[in-house]
């Protein structure tokens, strides 16, 4: 049960004792940091409890107040209130991972604040008469899991979501000894997409254009920079990142219908194309694309196992440049940029539209932008009419994090550079780009 800064977990435990001896208490240990713990039995009779903390997290003890016989029945409930130093903090949103514990529930109460995303597949519930809103498990589960199998719990994020203001600053540096002429200079800045809102910048001499990808693109017009000198090109990009509530189950859409969308001539047979990175018809990816496909009754569950494939068998090795999805599989190593490159490899040579997506992570412990950027995916799908982000490096198969903000995608426009200019006259320009970033 989640309030506005709060978590209360409750644990409900009923059965029949089939001990010989008396049940007189038991005892529950966790990774999670307790600051209070109370029992009940019956769901209303309050009976001893104590917490010890331990190496590994914090033990409660429970003492029922009169035993419990071989054959009978009991009911108890072990309340638990966590500490604070649990939630962290990006701006007003609260972001809390679950360890892997059983989880049948999360309640957010009244004035917890809105539910921002949510690393279960799982479904949304509204409870009118408690005012609640209730993330509970997807069809035929009985407790919520991960994304992932690989990872450590699930993580949750409330409140209020956080503005990000990107600042962009740019030095263009004449370096010749000639006057550089109409130089036009051209910038992928974030895009509006499902998963983040954009509030564009306005720069005097500019113009906002779209690609292929549906990517912005500020273009700045210089007339001349003279021999020598450097012009200064500063801007700011708002965005405002949407969460994933509307996404959270992974229900992406028949064969059929990816069938028509990718028939010849189409827009979606063009995102089936391979690339440098993506050589879709590589012995060893078309054998796991089989593989895969073998083992999947549906299109989503193959997009599934795609993912659990490069999330779990990759090994994460930050490598210092792109290498195509290939060798990537064959070295079983990679860092974000391999491990998205090859779960759009294995959707497009199964017939899946699928892209890369290019931008940063905010880093929640000191709030820094990680400036070589990050890596994660795109893939369409027919049943929501729309491309779902994801991000196979992180775990996260139904949407991105409050942390991740998209500069472009690389689909039909493919290894784009982030920013790029030309000009007129017999001199060297050099541009240099910085990016930093504030939080509201």
């Amino acid at each position: 049960m989640i309030d506005r800064n709060d978590i209360m977990v409750k644990q409900f435990v009923a059965g029949i004792w089939e001990g010989i001896n008396p049940f007189l208490g038991f005892s529950y240990s966790t990774s999670l940091p307790i600051d209070g713990c109370a029992a009940y039995i019956k769901g209303k009779i309050s009976v001893p409890a104590s917490k010890t903390k331990t190496e590994n997290g914090t033990k409660i003890e429970v003492e029922f107040q009169n035993p419990i016989n071989s054959g009978e029945k009991y009911v108890y409930e072990l309340q638990l209130l966590l500490n604070q130093s649990c939630i962290e903090k990006i701006g007003n949103l609260n972001v809390f991972e679950w360890p892997k514990e059983n989880l049948t529930e999360i309640v957010f109460l009244q004035n917890a604040g809105k539910i921002f995303f949510s690393s279960a597949l799982a479904k949304i519930i509204f409870d009118a008469k408690e005012k609640t809103r209730n993330i509970i498990p997807g069809t035929f589960a009985k407790s919520l899991v991960s994304h992932a199998s690989k990872s450590s719990g699930i993580r949750i994020e409330w409140g209020t979501a956080p503005t990000y203001r990107i600042n962009f600053h740019y030095q263009l540096i004449n370096l010749g000894s000639n006057n550089a002429k109409n130089i036009d200079f051209s910038s992928y800045i974030p895009p509006t997409t499902k998963f983040q809102n954009v509030i564009n910048p306005a720069v005097s001499q500019s113009k906002l254009v779209k690609d292929d990808d549906s990517n912005s693109i500020l273009k700045v017009n210089i007339i001349d920079i003279p021999a020598g000198k450097t012009e200064y090109i500063s801007f700011h990009v708002d965005v405002m990142p949407k969460g994933n509530l509307g996404v959270m189950l992974p229900n992406f859409g028949k064969w059929t219908e990816y069938e028509v969308i990718t028939k010849e001539g189409s827009l979606g047979e063009k995102m089936l194309n391979p690339s440098t990175y993506w050589p879709l018809f590589d012995s060893d990816i078309q054998d796991l694309i089989t593989a895969l496909k073998n083992n999947s009754i549906n299109a989503s569950t193959f997009i599934k196992l795609a993912f659990e494939f490069v999330n779990r068998k990759i090994k994460y090795e930050i490598n210092g440049f792109r290498d195509n999805a290939a060798n990537a599989l064959r070295l079983r190593s990679g860092d974000c940029s391999e491990i998205s490159d090859l779960f759009v490899s294995i959707l497009r040579g199964g017939g899946i539209p699928a892209r890369i997506v290019h931008g940063w992570t905010i880093n929640p412990d000191n709030l820094l932008l990680n400036g070589k950027g990050h890596a994660w995916c795109e893939f369409y799908s027919p049943s929501a009419k729309t491309w779902r982000q994801c991000d196979p490096t992180w775990g996260f198969l139904t949407g991105v994090s409050c942390q991740h903000i998209c500069r472009q995608r690389e689909g039909l426009n493919l290894e784009q550079n982030t920013f790029f200019w030309s000009y007129r006259g017999e001199t060297e320009l050099e541009v240099k780009e910085t990016i930093s970033y504030q939080i509201f």
